[in-house]
């Protein structure tokens, strides 16, 4: 195969440009405006602000939890800090933080 002559078509052709790869890589990199399961540093994968709960939803047997890490990648048993949320709640998140979230749907207000 001679991909000298094919790749100037598919090019042409505008199946594929540099600018939809770029573009799609910086939709992609946005920080999201809800907290998801699992470690995320708040600025890069989350916005910073408040954030709010209504509660634990029926999956996370009475409650949830946000634990603040000193650093990406942290063990649990490295922590700065823990909160457990058995109702509706409200966090604040500062740029930087590094966070572990267990549970609850949190939306940034």
């Amino acid at each position: 195969m001679n991909l000298t002559r094919i790749l100037p078509v598919i090019f042409t052709a505008g199946a594929i440009t540099a600018a939809t790869v770029a573009s799609a890589g910086a939709e992609a990199a946005a920080p999201s405006s809800s907290l998801y399961e699992g470690q995320q540093v708040v600025g890069t994968n989350v916005l910073a602000g408040t954030y709010y709960t209504a509660g634990p939803t029926e999956d996370d047997y009475g409650s949830c939890s946000i634990t603040w890490l000193p650093y990406k990648g942290a063990k649990s048993s490295e922590a700065t800090a823990s909160d457990f949320y058995s109702g509706p709640s409200y966090v604040r998140l500062s740029a930087g933080d590094v966070i572990t979230v267990r549970g609850c749907d949190w939306t940034l207000e």
